[in-house]
């Protein structure tokens, strides 16, 4: 529906820059109730389907991407030939901008726990993987955790309009609240290979990032790990702040401005209906390369010079 906070969004970067998804969106608005499938051209070329009735697939939908601060941040990171890891890879949106950033030459790796969740970021895999911009995926069913074996995924009644819900049930105490299935839990210790390096770690998983960090304090003491980008629900500083402060990790807020990113260092970011419900941070061992990457730049993973993406029906 079109209300006056619909058309406050407008007045943000992924439509200033791209006036053409404005119209877009505007004329959805009005006309387009019913879809539950639709593929997105990204702004880097690739397809993703989304739901569009769904609230991820919705953004998507509509912008073209999905929380555009941490989009930049993980665009500018990147490098060619990078090990890359999604954990919390939802339908793959993030997946898919390590794919096309890491090249032929890299890796991604993606976990997401939930079975039908896990099949929609499969069949967008399969389709990427076929594309020889993209780097090797290693997809895997299961959670990451502090160690391998078997965990609770919990939903509440708000799954089925938003699939980036679901979260793992922490201790023994056993809750009321939504379905819960049993999943396959991985530390990130066990999965990567021996002397292998993470050039960036994407962390989003419904408030159990300490424990994947502490599922990989062996990667973390060696700073195998170039980057983290971490969503943290806690006030700064909160406990997975200090843990990767005391490996060694300098700490910014990730915020967003009109033209760009702004990194905050050791700050809470803002955050808000448009900057995103939870704030995200960076963790790195290289401020320098961070700050200049980011700071004062102009938005890379989309804009001006990038095309509109084109959405057709399934």
């Amino acid at each position: 529906m079109l209300t006056p906070k619909s058309i406050l969004r407008l007045a943000t970067p992924p439509y200033l820059f791209r006036p053409q998804q404005a119209l877009k969106r505007l004329w959805r608005e009005f006309f387009w109730r019913s879809e539950t499938c639709k593929t997105v051209i990204l702004p880097w070329g690739l397809p993703i389907t989304v739901n569009p009735q769904e609230a991820i697939g919705y953004n998507i939908a509509n912008q073209g991407l999905y929380e555009s601060g941490v989009t930049e941040t993980l665009w500018a990171l990147t490098d060619a030939g990078d090990t890359a890891v999604d954990a919390g890879a939802n339908i793959g949106y993030m997946t898919s901008i390590f794919a096309i950033r890491v090249g032929s030459r890299g890796k991604i790796i993606s976990f997401e726990p939930h079975p039908v969740v896990f099949e929609c970021l499969r069949e967008n895999v399969n389709a990427w993987a076929m594309d020889d911009r993209c780097g090797k995926f290693l997809l895997y069913q299961a959670a990451l955790g502090v160690r391998d074996g078997t965990a609770t995924l919990r939903t509440d009644d708000c799954f089925a309009t938003n699939k980036g819900t679901a979260w793992i049930q922490r201790g023994d105490a056993a809750s009321s609240e939504g379905a819960c299935i049993d999943v396959m839990m991985r530390s990130l210790d066990s999965v990567l290979e021996k002397g292998e390096a993470i050039g960036i770690l994407k962390l989003d998983v419904q408030g159990s990032e300490l424990s994947v960090l502490e599922g990989m304090t062996k990667i973390l003491e060696s700073h195998a790990v170039r980057d983290i980008v971490f969503e943290e629900m806690g006030a700064f500083p909160a406990p997975t702040h200090q843990y990767l402060k005391s490996r060694g990790y300098s700490i910014f807020g990730v915020e967003e401005s009109l033209t760009g990113v702004r990194l905050l260092a050791d700050t809470q970011p803002l955050c808000g209906p448009f900057t995103g419900a939870v704030p995200n941070y960076l963790a790195t061992l290289d401020p320098n390369r961070a700050k200049h990457r980011l700071c004062g730049k102009f938005w890379r993973s989309f804009g001006p010079a990038r095309v509109v993406p084109r959405q057709v029906s399934c």
